[in-house]
């Protein structure tokens, strides 16, 4: 999520952590620039980044922070197939509920990540600052985990193999044929990084992707989001292409920070939206 669009709806981001050479950092703390120039020069798997997720005391002390101003605190976190910041926020909040009785606190595992994850937050915020009740505002959230969805074009299928993030494609990363993938997830089919289509070049796979949503979404209104790994030229002809080949009520574009960027590498691009009825 673009740290403007969280500023404006009052969104607080918890980073998750790179492990540079031995270092930790906030993700949101590092030079994307330098960090994506030096992931293309890393020959050997050993010695790319590792990801960490977000602490049980980070949550924690977030949740105090929070509970200083807001009466509830709802976290939407990614996938728990894909990492175990949710499962931490859990035990933070169980632990909260005895320092902070009178916070209201609830934990949603999204199913997803990425856009996809974002949209999820941001209508919750919406119906938040929309003065819906607490209950109405998880209720949002829920209701949204069924609608979102996102592709997830892959450049170079061997850094989602490498950091253990392949999941339902992993049959295509073992095979070692050198292609572009296209692969969706959907928290509504409990189906993360599913295979849905293979490329001989990005250009082409650039192409299925946007003839994959015409055919699906043709007459739909869409909610969308484009995600780039260091690749923002491609993101923008992308988000042309999107903008006047599909009905787009809402568009963003917004860089990937380090963990996503090294667990997908870079040139990845990820289309993520939700459709009204």
């Amino acid at each position: 999520m673009p740290q403007e669009l969280a500023d404006k709806y009052n969104i607080k981001i918890v980073p998750m952590g790179i492990v540079i050479e031995g270092k930790a950092y906030p993700e949101n703390e590092v030079n994307l620039p330098e960090f994506y120039q030096n992931l293309l020069q890393i020959t050997e798997t050993e010695k790319l980044p590792t990801s960490s997720s977000v602490t049980v005391g980070v949550f924690l002390e977030a949740f105090r922070e929070l509970s200083q101003k807001a009466e509830a605190i709802l976290y939407i976190g990614h996938s728990t197939r894909l990492g175990m910041s949710a499962n931490a926020a859990r035990q933070a909040k169980q632990m909260a509920e005895e320092e902070l009785p009178n916070i209201q606190i609830e934990v949603i595992d999204s199913g997803t990540a990425c856009g996809a994850q974002m949209f999820i937050v941001l209508e919750a915020a919406r119906a938040a600052a929309a003065g819906k009740s607490f209950p109405e505002v998880v209720e949002v959230a829920n209701n949204m985990v069924a609608k979102v969805k996102y592709i997830f074009l892959a450049d170079n299928l061997e850094y989602l193999a490498s950091g253990g993030r392949i999941l339902d494609g992993r049959a295509w990363a073992e095979a070692k044929v050198s292609t572009k993938a296209l692969l969706e997830t959907d928290a509504a089919k409990r189906t993360v990084h599913a295979p849905l289509a293979r490329f001989g070049t990005k250009r082409k796979a650039v192409e299925g992707l946007l003839e994959i949503m015409k055919e699906r979404y043709r007459d739909k209104k869409l909610h969308v989001v484009i995600g780039h790994v260091n690749a923002p030229d491609e993101a923008e002809e992308l988000k042309k292409r999107v903008s006047s080949e599909l009905q787009c009520v809402e568009l963003y574009v917004a860089e990937t920070l380090p963990v996503v960027g090294r667990h997908t590498g870079p040139g990845s691009l990820f289309l993520s939206w939700w459709s009204e009825d």
